[in-house]
């Protein structure tokens, strides 16, 4: 009867037609102000109204103009399917069976956007039922991943304090006949879901498979043999609705809870469970599940549990990229690798210290974010966008080759001991970002490169510096010129990079990286192991000016005609060299001719 009313005053939920249909009323109808209140804030209502607006004018509602309005929402984003702002919540459940990698950056992008947007929550829930694969080590490398990420989860839980109460909805499931034990061996079972065959045990009485449950529960070895299955339909289309498994025993000690328990739910089971009960409002979930959504609602249905919307996005597979966790750990275990920060590993970590911008990662995952095609991005793109985000803020320096320049002295330049120097921009583009000193004097290092073809007359140009009328060419290669203060900028062909060539300069190595496989995308049957990039690191030592000795750890810079690097290690003197990563910029060449020694990627 309440709702049959309320449609009939125009179902109005939102502010401004609140608003109108409480000025109809007469002063005095006070308890139809208040029932007429509550009915346009009752939570299904508001999700009811906004599910009507997506659907057919793809619009938002408002339910109360007095606070803030959500952010637009940025490109490639989508709306929350019944997404209502303050009770949206979202959770991002790894594994902490590994190091986070690009495709779960993505994951937990997302789940942190719509969170955020919707003035809602966002649970990093750690998905920890399988002891076998878990450790201490990577729970806590996935929580400082997001912070390197900047995600902040308002909330942090794990699978296993849900423990007693998956068993309690496990045992509920074979009380009312909707699962049974099963000691079917792995391969028969297999066998027998693909060619929709029910199992010899599907008809089980309850009684008998609350005792095989206990047995499989009590850690003891014929209790190994079982497995608890769900009884939904054999014949379904669907594969994973064929009475999928729900607990084994795993007598593997549990990083946190140690040996209390000796059998676990599996994620099918426990996943929709703990959704429900953190209240998660939207489990997004990459396009690999779109199978098993059917399946997460019949478990939330069958124990009678508030049902979640899923929703799915695709997952991110990149070229020349291996993402699986037991191939990575055996680029570590073979020592290609450094380790799970190596700046060739897709990891968080790893392209995090090869110079990936946050904001320009989140930008890349949002562009693609609702969309379903599973596509092999590459890596050109990312690293373009990057360079978008780092160039506006990275300072300008400029180093040369230390094993092959070419010494050019000016003749009528400062002496080293004059001590002369220029003021130069940090970024000739924004003053704001203050200035740099350049030293001068009469002998400057060059590329070899950049004098190759160079002839007595023509005027060079000494980038920061000015004109330089080429004198003389030496039998040895070496250059001598004339500083020409008011040559013409614009005549000359050759814009050069230099460095003073006196004592206080900084050295510095420059690593770059190639990709670790040379096949850009990988069938079924294919050994990755067969397409291992014979080299993919390389390093060159340079001479740089002096104020690269300020930069400090994760700064990103700009070597003038280089290229964007990512300081690993700053300048610590003596013979602790300052180390830079060279940070790829989606080009196939570098800015200004001066290559790296691998593929610039």
């Amino acid at each position: 009867a309440d709702l049959a009313l309320f449609s009939v005053l125009g179902f109005p939920s939102q502010a401004a037609e609140l608003r109108a249909v409480l000025a109809k009323l007469p002063p005095h109808a006070t308890a139809a102000q208040r029932w007429i209140s509550m009915m346009a804030a009752h939570p299904a209502l508001q999700e009811a109204t906004q599910l009507c607006l997506g659907v057919t004018k793809n619009q938002e509602a408002i339910f109360d103009d007095t606070k803030a309005v959500m952010d637009p929402l940025v490109p490639g984003m989508n709306a929350l399917e019944g997404g209502v702002a303050g009770r949206v919540v979202t959770r991002f459940p790894p594994e902490p069976s590994g190091y986070l990698h690009i495709g779960h950056a993505k994951a937990a992008l997302l789940n942190d956007f719509y969170a955020r947007r919707y003035q809602g929550r966002l649970i990093l829930r750690f998905d920890d039922t399988n002891p076998s694969k878990e450790k201490e080590e990577y729970q806590e490398s996935i929580v400082v991943d997001l912070q390197k990420l900047d995600i902040k989860p308002d909330l942090v839980t794990y699978t296993s304090d849900y423990l007693e109460t998956i068993l309690g909805h496990a045992k509920y499931l074979m009380q009312e006949g909707l699962a049974y034990m099963d000691d079917t061996p792995q391969e028969q079972m297999k066998t027998e879901r693909e060619n929709r065959q029910d199992s010899k045990h599907r008809n089980q009485s309850p009684e008998d498979a609350l005792k095989y449950f206990d047995l499989m529960c009590s850690g003891s070895e014929e209790g190994a043999n079982f497995c608890l299955r769900a009884k939904i339909d054999m014949k379904s289309n669907n594969g994973t609705m064929r009475d999928p498994v729900l607990y084994r025993q795993n007598l593997t000690p549990h990083h946190r809870s140690g040996t209390k328990y000796k059998a676990y739910p599996t994620y099918d089971l426990a996943c929709p469970i703990v959704d429900s009960i953190e209240g998660v409002t939207h489990a997004l979930r990459t396009t690999e599940y779109d199978d098993r959504n059917e399946q997460y609602q019949w478990v939330l249905k069958a124990l009678g549990l508030r049902r979640p919307r899923n929703c799915n996005f695709s997952r991110v597979n990149f070229e020349y990229t291996v993402l699986s966790k037991r191939k990575l750990t055996w680029f570590v275990e073979k020592g290609y690798v450094t380790g799970w920060d190596d700046p060739r590993f897709p990891t968080v970590r790893g392209v995090v210290r090869r110079g990936i911008d946050i904001a320009a990662l989140r930008s890349f995952m949002y562009a693609q974010g609702a969309s379903k095609n599973v596509v092999n991005m590459v890596w050109h793109t990312f690293w373009a966008n990057n360079k978008k985000e780092i160039d506006g803020k990275a300072k300008r320096f400029m180093a040369i080759d230390k094993a092959r320049n070419t010494k050019l002295v000016v003749t009528n330049g400062p002496k080293e001991g004059d001590f002369a120097f220029r003021e130069t921009t940090l970024h000739p583009k924004d003053p704001a970002m203050g200035t740099r000193v350049i030293r001068l004097c009469d002998t400057v290092l060059l590329e070899n490169v950049d004098v190759e073809g160079i002839v007595v007359g023509e005027d060079i140009v000494l980038l920061r510096w000015g004109v330089v009328k080429i004198t003389k060419i030496n039998a040895d290669g070496g250059l001598e010129g004339e500083h020409v203060p008011d040559g013409d900028f614009r005549a000359a062909k050759r814009k050069l990079s230099w460095i003073a060539d006196v004592k206080n300069n900084c050295p510095v190595v420059l690593q770059e990286f190639d990709h670790l496989v040379t096949k850009a995308k990988f069938e079924e049957g294919d050994n990755f192991e067969d397409h291992i990039t014979p080299t993919t690191m390389a390093t060159t030592e340079v001479v740089g000016d002096a104020g690269l000795v300020t930069l400090k750890e994760h700064d990103i810079i700009q070597l003038e005609r280089r290229g964007f690097y990512r300081v690993d290690k700053p300048y610590m003197g003596g013979d602790k060299p300052l180390m830079l990563i060279m940070v790829p910029d989606g080009r196939s060449k570098t800015m200004g001719g001066l290559e790296g020694k691998l593929a610039h990627h």
